[in-house]
């Protein structure tokens, strides 16, 4: 693989594993499980204050989680792609797989800001 790509993808990989671990990755999951049934119990809904609190947390863990996944699903289709490419002599697609690195590798500091 080139060594930009290459590069890129180190990045990022970088920034999610440091996004699992300022998230607590196994934590994380399971505190949405927790949450996701809390939210199915009605007796939740007869404290407004208490059940919003909860949809609060709940919404920002799955977009954590989610954003997480979403990169990582993304990244690995992007190597994937570059492989292939490189494979056949595509420069033009893997160019195009280089750029898509490049521009996925800015979003994790953004969910977070």
């Amino acid at each position: 693989m080139r060594a930009e790509a290459q590069a890129h993808i180190d990045r990022i990989n970088a920034a999610t594993a440091l996004l699992r671990r300022f998230l607590d990755w196994d934590r994380a999951l399971r505190r949405l499980d927790e949450l996701n049934a809390q939210v199915e119990d009605s007796a939740l809904w007869n404290d407004p204050k208490a059940a919003q609190e909860v949809m609060r947390e709940r919404r920002r863990l799955e977009e954590a989680i989610g954003a997480t996944q979403t990169i990582e699903r993304e990244l690995a289709d992007t190597a994937e792609l570059i492989e292939m490419a490189e494979s056949e002599g595509d420069a033009a697609l893997v160019d195009d797989g280089v750029r898509s690195s490049s521009s996925t590798q800015w979003r994790p500091s953004r969910w977070f800001m």
